[in-house]
């Protein structure tokens, strides 16, 4: 038997806003629809939930929330923080970033180019991926990268001069997004000249930030004011993603129109069995809690991009203290028997664009025991009112696991070991890989995995203790390109074909801006694989220490420094030679390694 929660069917124009006041219903033929949400859960999970709804409903929880009450959570700076609860900016500053945005499309250019990493871009991708170009709009990329394959890739697939270069930082300081900016800009100014350079660019960064000085000082075209309290990966709402969607030919004054039936729905007057925000939230905490931490994302093909968005919601906001909600994207469908007991899952639905399989497959799962959420999207156009639920559905989980959502307590340790082994290099000192454990073929192994006397052992004895609830996750810090991402999908697929675990994938420095929190800080468990290549060739940026190859190198090499001083077991396999035969290397002994199945 299968419990189930009732979702009362509500109307947004009913509801009250978030200071109390009624809200005067307006015509239904006017008001987009609210997103709809539904559930199949077991009764265990289904009693906790209805527990948790209770003590929200008589600690005033919702009414805490937009009151920025710190106490909600740990009563530490929280309620500095809580800016996105009121999406957009004043309709005057809306207007003149919509006008600017407009000026640019219709200057020329055909591509904007988004550098950025983490908050700053992962908004701007669903967007660009989700929505698409409008009239007038121009093709946005999103370059989160230090891998110079990638950088050099992008640079082949435009036409420089022709480019708007957007550079999305909220500090004003984010490493790769000032190595970015500095790289197209010297690129740009010999082909054009410095001053003519300067007018291809614009920055997205809060007032005051060092980028801030830097755009006005280069001469960008425009400089876009971030909202201080707004963090980064709550910033999609902010001119972080309103940028993007008006340079790619939308509104953003009528995409925030779309999502306000769902911050109506949120507010704090609304009963608690009907609020999406708070009845996720309380999901989503009480399944990890159970031990059902890998929350797994079934996303509709229109809509995969949006699964990198809620993986750093989620890992970056819940993974600290040793605890969290652990993220699965983009993992290969299985069936109902190859997930383990700690699973929960979450179906990203489009009625517009219904897909029958994962329909089916989300029944199934249902029936075999699992909890399934399903977030139904009426169409793309009401992608703000997901953002809005989820942001909200996050801070709420966050309170029920006792952790400050707005914080990353864990992330600077691996950024200062990146300084170091960066320093050494610079100094001529060498960021050393040690001696190999082993080498096999193209294939060196580092790591604390004694003993092995092939290469098959080792990585057999990497993965093979994966106990229950653990996770593998796969860290390569190569070009993420279509070829690439097949790659890590098999390889993960065939983890969980012989663990039972669940999967993680990344590619590296991207994922230290969106899981990169959780492994270090979150639930224990983990096994991770980095994997590192030789690089084709370096790319210098001016002002900086280090090239690409070498940044990137010293960032792999840190993070992985910073999990094994925790005592995350961590295994790194480095490529010499062609990178693409010594991953079907690495494949080969991966398939050898691991058995057929997981012993039960």
């Amino acid at each position: 038997m299968h419990g189930h929660l009732q979702f009362n069917s509500y109307s947004a124009a009913r509801a009250r806003n978030p200071v109390g006041k009624s809200v005067a219903a307006r015509p239904a033929r006017r008001d987009p629809p609210l997103n709809g949400f539904s559930f199949d859960v077991p009764p265990p999970l289904a009693r906790r939930v209805r527990l948790r709804l209770a003590q929200a409903e008589s600690e005033a929880w919702m009414a805490r929330l937009w009151e920025r009450d710190a106490t909600l959570w740990t009563g530490s700076d929280e309620g500095q923080w809580l800016g996105w609860l009121r999406p957009g900016t004043a309709p005057r500053e809306l207007g003149h970033l919509t006008a600017v945005c407009r000026r640019l499309c219709v200057a020329g250019f055909t591509d904007a180019v988004l550098l950025g990493m983490g908050g700053a871009s992962l908004g701007a991708d669903v967007l660009a991926h989700t929505l698409g170009v409008g009239g007038g709009g121009l093709r946005l990329h999103v370059l989160d990268s230090t891998d110079a394959a990638q950088v050099l890739a992008l640079q082949s697939a435009v036409d420089l001069t022709r480019c708007l270069f957007i550079v999305a930082s909220k500090s004003g300081s984010t490493l790769e997004s000032c190595m970015l900016a500095s790289y197209f800009h010297e690129q740009l100014a010999r082909k054009l000249g410095r001053q003519e350079a300067g007018r291809r660019f614009v920055a997205i960064t809060d007032p005051g930030s060092a980028m801030h000085a830097r755009a006005r000082e280069e001469g960008y075209a425009a400089v876009f004011d971030g909202e201080p309290s707004v963090g980064g990966r709550n910033s999609v709402l902010s001119p972080f993603g309103l940028v993007a969607l008006a340079l790619l030919g939308h509104d953003p004054a009528a995409f925030l129109r779309g999502a306000r039936p769902m911050l109506r729905a949120c507010a704090a007057g609304t009963p608690e069995r009907a609020n999406p925000g708070l009845l996720l939230g309380a999901l989503l905490g009480e399944a990890a809690i159970g031990g059902r931490d890998k929350l797994t994302i079934l996303a509709n093909p229109e809509l995969e991009s949006l699964g990198c968005w809620l993986e750093q919601l989620l890992a970056e906001s819940t993974g600290k203290d040793g605890r969290g909600i652990v993220p699965v994207d983009h993992e290969p469908v299985g069936c109902p028997s190859d997930y383990g007991r700690d699973r929960l899952f979450v179906h990203l639905a489009k009625s517009d664009a219904p897909c029958a399989e994962l329909d089916a497959h989300g029944r199934s799962l249902a029936a075999a025991g699992f909890p399934v959420l399903r977030c139904d999207l009426p169409s793309a156009r009401l992608l703000g009112q997901e953002f809005f639920r989820w942001e909200m559905a996050t801070a709420v989980a966050a309170a029920v696991l006792r952790v400050n959502p707005f914080d990353q307590p864990d992330v600077e340790a691996s950024k200062v070991r990146t300084r170091a082994l960066a320093s050494r290099h610079q100094t001529g000192i060498g960021a050393a890989d040690g001696k190999p454990l082993l080498v096999e073929g193209a294939l060196a192994f580092h790591g604390e995995f004694e003993g092995a006397a092939s290469a098959a052992q080792l990585l057999a004895s990497c993965f093979g203790g994966l106990g229950a609830g653990g996770y593998a996750a796969l860290l390569a810090y190569v070009a993420r390109d279509a070829g690439h991402e097949t790659w890590l999908a098999s390889m993960r697929g065939r983890l969980r074909q012989a663990t039972g675990a669940a999967t993680m994938g990344g590619f590296g420095p991207r994922y230290l801006h969106s899981c990169g929190q959780l492994h270090k800080g979150g639930p224990a468990g983990g096994r991770f694989l980095f994997i590192t290549a030789d690089a084709p060739a370096e790319l210098e940026a001016p002002g900086q220490a280090l090239g690409f190859s070498a940044t990137q190198r010293a960032q792999a090499l840190g993070d992985m420094e910073e999990l094994a001083a925790r005592g995350r077991p961590c295994l790194r396999v480095h490529i010499s030679g062609p990178l693409e035969a010594g991953l079907a290397q690495l494949a080969g002994l991966l398939e050898r390694a691991l058995p057929p199945e997981p012993v039960r």
